[in-house]
């Protein structure tokens, strides 16, 4: 499997978001080496790579939650360290895998930012309401706190709260791993939606599920312990080798118990 790696000069002329050079350590390990990756605007970039490859600290390094031990992450030409933090996260949202509401209700949970930019109630409600059917959330949840939901059903909420807000680029650290298939392909179908829109949102995905990834996704950027392996084109990409390379670093099943 062969690295792809690109210049600056083409990383600014390319990306909506993209990274030079940019590695990542803690006092203990590397966790990231030398990552320069351009995402086009609009595009439906799958993030894959085994346990431990550095995939989400790579998401997390795209909206500031972690910086860059070194190397320059720029957002429209701008490195991100210039815009304000609070502007960038509207900008750039991130949903983890196992995200918190806040211990609200779900109502609370999907209003909440939309209250803290301050925009009155007269545009809250109806936005809130558009993304409650486009997302098909059953309306008895709606008065249900964190605490009365399901893992799916909280990934699910916190997917509607981030849509809510229209960021321009949306980070998903695997959205489908707790849900039924009917919601993940639902969801696919609405990000793809989404890329779609005169204004579109660039979608950057970590997933395991490759056969549900493979059909989505037009841009494939693979992570093996911290280094760039594989990015390219979906149609360039052979997923049986991708397949084989997760399918090798497995993480070890634990010992019975009796």
């Amino acid at each position: 499997m062969q690295k792809v790696s690109a210049t600056s000069e083409v990383l600014a002329k390319n990306g909506l978001i993209s990274t030079d050079r940019v590695s990542y350590q803690t006092k203990f390990r590397t966790l990231l080496t030398n990552i320069s990756v351009a995402i086009a605007q609009g595009s439906k970039t799958a993030l894959i790579g085994a346990t431990g490859s550095g995939k989400t600290t790579f998401l997390r390094m795209l909206n500031r939650l972690v910086d860059p031990s070194v190397g320059t992450i720029t957002l429209s030409g701008k490195n991100i360290q210039d815009i304000p933090i609070q502007t960038l996260r509207r900008r750039v949202m991130l949903i983890p895998q196992e995200p918190s509401l806040l211990g609200m209700s779900v109502t609370e949970a999907l209003s909440y930012p939309l209250r803290l930019q301050n925009l009155p109630t007269s545009e809250i409600a109806p936005r809130v309401q558009k993304w409650v059917e486009k997302l098909q959330i059953d309306h008895k949840l709606l008065n249900r706190s964190e605490l009365e939901l399901s893992l799916g059903q909280r990934q699910w909420i916190a997917i509607a709260r981030a849509l809510i807000m229209e960021p321009e680029v949306l980070l998903l650290d695997e959205p489908t791993s707790a849900l039924d298939r009917g919601l993940s392909h639902l969801l696919l179908d609405i990000l793809t939606e989404l890329t779609r829109l005169p204004q579109p949102i660039t979608v950057v995905m970590i997933n395991h599920q490759l056969d549900l990834v493979q059909p989505w996704c037009d841009r494939l950027i693979c992570l093996h312990q911290g280094e760039l392996v594989q990015d390219a084109e979906a149609a360039e990409i052979n997923w049986q080798e991708i397949d084989n390379l997760l399918r090798r670093n497995l993480p070890p099943e634990p010992d019975d118990w009796e």
